[in-house]
């Protein structure tokens, strides 16, 4: 599922939700401001949850909101 993310989402979910990063070291690593990296999470956790929920329950109109 990660995998199929935008890159820009990707680096900063892992950074933030596997790696353990703070927030002010993925803004300064990745050169983002502290609002785009607050969109690109929100963004990259909504795209997992709809496709867990899509693989949970089969609802194939998840995958068409992000």
């Amino acid at each position: 599922m990660i995998d199929r993310l935008p890159p820009a989402q990707k680096a900063v979910l892992v950074m933030r939700d596997v790696e353990g990063a703070d927030a002010a070291e993925t803004c300064r690593l990745l050169d983002l401001t502290p609002e785009n990296q607050r969109t690109l999470l929100h963004r990259a956790r909504t795209r997992i949850r709809d496709e867990i929920e899509t693989q949970l329950t089969g609802d194939r109109t998840a995958l068409t909101k992000a």
